[in-house]
């Protein structure tokens, strides 16, 4: 399984993931503008939902990203009756903690909010005029930050699945229902880490943050 190393520490906001940051929005930008004046439909959904708890071994300890309420929204652009491509935002926040028998370790539950983009493809099954089931795969970026600033922002390639089913009320209006897994990677010499302050003592854990969840929202079909 991919794995998400959590660090927290004190420290200014690294000027590359910035302008990775800005790169990658720029570039989805493009895309969206592409490809909606070519698509066949466009949708527009903002969703909401509920992200579970995600927990690691560390050193004599376990650390714990805990769950959440989601939020956030999806542009579908579909080419053809069976295929689309989908852009898609998730975020939720909640805490980060962690504990360890290793010198009577304890990081108290500290803010964290986790946040995925994503650009990916979307295959669709219709059952009906008004129903169609879909799957997707995704990739994009996928960044933990502190909403109190505690610690900075820390970025890392990510990937995702989506599962679900449309199903539309009118020609306009419908309601979207999914779950959907996401998976940052670590990359060579990226590191994040539970940190133990002024106590001197350095606990290190692999954090899978499968951010697997539920969500659902409605459909706006603007093209």
């Amino acid at each position: 399984m991919s794995i998400f190393e959590i660090k927290l520490y004190y420290s200014e906001l690294n000027s590359r993931t910035m302008k990775g940051k800005t790169t990658f929005l720029a570039t989805l930008l493009i895309i969206v503008f592409s490809l909606a004046s070519t698509g066949q439909s466009v949708e527009l959904t903002p969703l909401f939902g509920y992200t579970f708890r995600s927990t690691v071994n560390i050193t004599n300890g376990e650390a714990r990203i805990n769950d959440g309420f989601t939020y956030g929204g999806a542009l579908t652009i579909a080419a053809t009756q069976y295929n689309a491509i989908e852009i898609s935002y998730y975020r939720y926040e909640t805490t980060g903690e962690a504990y360890s028998t290793y010198n009577n370790f304890i990081f108290e539950p500290v803010p964290v909010a986790v946040n995925y983009m994503f650009i990916g493809g979307q295959r669709l099954f219709p059952a009906s005029d008004k129903v169609t089931g879909f799957s997707g795969l995704n990739l994009g970026a996928g960044w933990l930050g502190s909403p109190d600033d505690s610690f900075s922002t820390i970025t890392k390639f990510s990937f995702g699945f989506d599962l679900g089913v449309k199903i539309m009320a009118t020609e306009k209006i419908g309601i979207r229902l999914q779950t959907n897994l996401s998976l940052p990677v670590t990359s060579t010499g990226g590191s994040m880490y539970w940190g133990t302050g002024g106590s001197g003592v350095g606990l290190t854990g692999y954090i899978p943050i499968w951010s697997f969840g539920f969500n659902g929202g409605l459909i706006f079909k603007i093209k």
